[in-house]
């Protein structure tokens, strides 16, 4: 294992949304394109690789990948654990950048953040207002995971570990795994800028068209004052936050 790479964690199988990721935001723009877009321009010194499943209604996400020129990886469709140390074993990574795709709105700022303080920590993440930022709607973050730490994982069969991945690295409760966190306070709590299901298409398309095309400045203080501004569409993310809490 020799080095660092961003991995896109992407199908179109959605229960909630089929092909959310997909779905025309304009013309001949989906929320994918606008992610991967974000990560090829900020991360030139990093591979991207789209990671999915070898069902073949993802065959599409390989034109995808195609389009934009990065890697694509296909594994089990169940167990997105083993997807993950497939694909970092075919591309010889030490290192994951694990990103969702459900994010189009991640913040490459924060990213860089994390990249600058990882000191080959087992996991390195956000933790945002006390929670780590995998389990928040917000959907500005990545994360990063050692390969060594989800093979481990993987070694002790957890069914439960299998379909999120790092949860069974960051919650750490053997004491294996060396997890940092880095606190960050944002005062706005009712904020979803992830997508799941079509109001939240809705909501991140009025974010794309009044806020992301054309602004030069995408900085999560940016973001947040706009939508600090937008009290409809927080009501909009509220509902859905509450909707869509388990």
């Amino acid at each position: 294992m020799t080095g660092k790479g961003i991995i896109i964690q992407a199908r179109v199988g959605s229960t909630r949304l089929k092909n959310k990721i997909l779905l025309p935001v304009e013309d001949q723009i989906t929320f994918l394109d606008i992610l991967i877009l974000n990560l090829k321009k900020n991360f030139t010194n990093i591979p991207i690789i789209l990671a999915t499943s070898i069902k073949e209604e993802n065959d599409v996400l390989v034109t995808v990948a195609k389009k934009h020129q990065i890697k694509c990886f296909r594994g089990d469709e169940n167990n997105v654990l083993k997807r993950f140390t497939d694909c970092a074993s075919e591309f010889n990574l030490d290192t994951i950048i694990r990103v969702c795709s459900d994010n189009p709105f991640l913040s490459s700022n924060l990213l860089r953040e994390l990249l600058q303080d990882y000191q080959n920590e087992d996991y390195l993440a956000f933790s945002v207002n006390g929670t780590p930022s995998i389990l928040t709607h917000y959907g500005f973050f990545a994360e990063i995971v050692s390969t060594n730490a989800l093979n481990k994982i993987l070694r002790k069969g957890n069914s439960h570990c299998q379909e999120h991945v790092t949860n069974c690295v960051y919650t750490n409760n053997e004491g294996l795994f060396n997890v940092k966190f880095n606190d960050l306070n944002i005062r706005s709590t009712n904020i979803r800028c992830t997508l799941d299901t079509q109001q939240d298409f809705e909501n991140l398309k009025n974010i794309y068209f009044n806020w992301y095309k054309g602004n030069e400045d995408r900085s999560i203080d940016s973001l947040l004052n706009f939508l600090n501004k937008q009290e409809d569409l927080k009501r909009l993310m509220e509902l859905e936050i509450k909707n869509n809490s388990k």
